[in-house]
């Protein structure tokens, strides 16, 4: 289903995930029959829509990595800025989430916003930290 704000394509997310980031406010609007998209366009205000309409940011109760915001993995913790350090210092922090996910710690299906792991996101993310 394409944004209703920018026509672009949206990644589909489970409800349970909408759920835990909207705010009271507007789950009192959402069709838990419908199925739901986040849009990924950092530029749009839109963060998640169904057939019952948009959430913008003022209507998500925690950051959005894909609308700018430095969280990068909900269940470990990790900011752009925490990578940066932890990388300065030598750490391996891809390494100590993939064994958080081993381990069965994460939660990534309600705690991240595109509803599934965030650990391509966050090897992603260090990929252009440490660069070429």
């Amino acid at each position: 289903m394409l944004c209703p704000a920018n026509g672009k394509e949206g990644l589909s997310v489970p409800l349970k995930t909408v759920k835990n980031f909207l705010t009271g406010k507007a789950l009192a609007r959402l069709d838990p029959q419908s199925p739901h998209y986040l849009c990924q366009d950092p530029a749009c205000p839109v963060v998640y829509y169904g057939e019952e309409g948009v959430y913008t940011l003022a209507e998500v109760r925690f950051p959005v990595y894909d609308k700018g915001a430095s969280w990068v993995c909900y269940c470990f913790d990790w900011t752009k800025e925490a990578l940066q350090e932890a990388l300065s210092r030598g750490e391996d922090p891809v390494a100590q989430v993939e064994e958080g996910v081993r381990a069965k710690r994460c939660a990534c299906e309600w705690r991240n916003p595109r509803g599934k792991c965030c650990l391509p996101t966050l090897k992603a993310e260090v990929a252009r930290l440490v660069g070429p």
